[in-house]
């Protein structure tokens, strides 16, 4: 924990340091920038868009999991799967969210659904890669062990199969949510009248450069939140078991 502080407290003050030696106008410091935020969230419009940012990022990343996970594991599992769509996840991964947006918003509407769908078949890949690695890896001499003993197949997927593939399920949701915040923030920017990409475009057209850190700093503390708050203790308590390695 100290650690971590220092890090931030370091970064805080480099980032003091760089803005003094330029005009507000360029880099506007971090006292500066805070104090704009926290004129913004008193003036009252910053939580809402900043829930409409949260909702489709939530909605964005149950879409890519519904989709990137059972991918993920049916190609990991089946040879004959892999072999059938290894070429086109990669394609998919390929393929920039920007035209994943514009195909949605021009089938679907400029409405929330294609903002909710965009978001999820943009992130959809990238978790099924990482679940797909993650199956692979399995130990298949444990499930054999596991065999020996006559276990049947609910308690070896329960005990040997699902605490392999886990923490691969944990990184896809802290991949998949990082890099789904960053669509979202995307796809607003083009085509939603609110949230916190379209303020981001707002001020950027005015060339507002302290209101555009400020709304950066707001997402960025938001996912911190998420990640301390939330992921780090789920994820503490799925993997107690696991011995800590020191070196």
């Amino acid at each position: 924990m100290k650690i971590r502080l220092a890090s931030v407290l370091v970064a805080i003050a480099l980032w003091a340091a760089i803005s003094a030696l330029m005009t507000p106008e360029v880099l506007p410091g971090p006292l500066l920038t805070t104090q704009t935020l926290i004129a913004d969230i008193a003036a009252g419009n910053v939580m809402t868009h900043l829930g409409m940012t949260l909702w489709r990022v939530i909605g964005g990343l149950v879409l890519a999991m519904l989709i990137g996970v059972p991918l993920g594991v049916f190609m990991g599992l089946y040879y004959r799967v892999e072999r059938a769509l290894d070429l086109w996840v990669m394609i998919g991964l390929t393929i920039p969210s920007l035209c994943y947006a514009l195909i949605c918003f021009i089938w679907l509407g400029l409405n929330e659904v294609a903002t909710i769908v965009a978001i999820g078949i943009t992130g959809a890949p990238s978790i099924a890669i990482n679940l797909w690695e993650g199956v692979k890896s399995i130990d298949t001499k444990l499930v054999n062990m596991a065999r020996v003993f006559e276990a049947n197949r609910v308690l070896i997927f329960r005990r040997v199969i699902l605490p392999q593939v886990l923490p691969y399920v944990m990184a896809s949701v802290r991949f998949g949510l990082g890099v789904i915040w960053k669509i979202a923030v995307l796809i607003e920017l083009i085509g939603r009248p609110n949230g916190v990409g379209f303020q981001l475009f707002y001020w950027y057209q005015l060339a507002d450069m302290t209101q555009v850190l400020a709304w950066t700093l707001l997402f960025t503390i938001v996912m911190l939140i998420i990640e301390l708050a939330i992921l780090k203790p789920i994820e503490g308590r799925l993997f107690a078991w696991r011995p800590r390695v020191n070196l």
